[in-house]
C-alpha cells in the first residue's frame, strides 16, 4: 500500500512546474486566509484568553462552578469556532479548486501521452500526482486559541502546564449538561 501511495504521490522534485505552482499558490492563499482570520478576530482571541483565566480560577483553583463565566467563555469560543470553521471551509474550497485544475492538467497530459504510447484511453480516476491537501493544523479549530502551540503539531511536552485556554476549553467541553451528557459527546454526534 505504501508503495502504491509513493508512486501516486511522487516527490516534489519530479513534479512539473505547473503542479508545483498550483500547490504553492494554494499554500500562499490558505496562509493569507489564516492570517486574516487571526487578525480579524484578535480582539475575540484576547477576550477568550482573559475569560479563560476567570473560568480556570473558578473551576480549578477555587473549586466553585461559575456557570455565567463558563457561558460567556462558551459563547466566545463558539464565535471563534464558527469563524475558524468558515475559514477552514474556504481553505478547503481553494484546495478542491486546485485539485480540479490539476485533474484537468493530468487529463490533458494523459491524452497527449496516450497518443505516443500504449496507455489506457482515460486517466485512472484515483491518479492525481501532486494532489493538494490541507495540512493537519486546519483540522483542529481550537488550536488557533492556543497561542503557544497552534503551529506545533502533536501533544505538548510531558510535565508542561497546559495554558489557561487549554484548561478552560477542557472544562467547557467536559462540563455535564442537564441530561448528563458532556459537550464533547454531543459535539461528536
Amino acid at each position: 500500500m505504501a508503495e502504491a501511495e509513493a508512486s501516486e504521490n511522487p516527490p516534489d522534485d519530479v513534479l512539473p512546474p505547473y503542479v508545483l505552482g498550483v500547490r504553492a499558490q494554494v499554500q500562499r492563499s490558505t496562509a493569507r486566509l489564516r492570517s486574516r482570520m487571526f487578525a480579524g478576530h484578535s480582539e475575540l482571541s484576547t477576550r477568550i484568553q482573559a475569560e479563560s483565566v476567570r473560568v480556570v480560577t473558578q473551576y480549578s483553583v477555587r473549586g466553585v462552578p461559575a456557570p455565567a463565566a463558563l457561558a460567556r467563555f462558551g459563547s466566545m469560543v463558539g464565535a471563534w469556532r464558527s469563524a475558524a470553521s468558515v475559514c477552514r471551509s474556504r481553505a478547503q474550497l481553494l484546495a478542491d479548486e486546485a485539485n480540479q485544475l490539476l485533474a484537468c492538467y493530468w487529463d490533458t497530459a494523459w491524452t497527449r501521452a496516450r497518443r505516443a504510447h500504449a496507455l489506457e484511453e482515460h486517466r485512472p480516476a484515483g491518479w492525481l500526482p501532486g494532489k493538494v491537501a490541507l495540512d493537519g493544523t486546519w483540522h483542529h479549530l481550537d488550536d488557533g486559541l492556543l497561542s503557544d502551540r497552534w503551529y506545533a503539531p502533536g501533544l505538548p511536552e510531558r510535565g508542561s502546564d497546559p495554558s489557561a485556554v487549554a484548561q478552560a476549553l477542557y472544562i467547557l467541553d467536559h462540563q455535564p449538561a442537564r441530561d448528563g451528557s458532556t459537550a464533547e459527546s454531543a459535539y461528536r454526534g
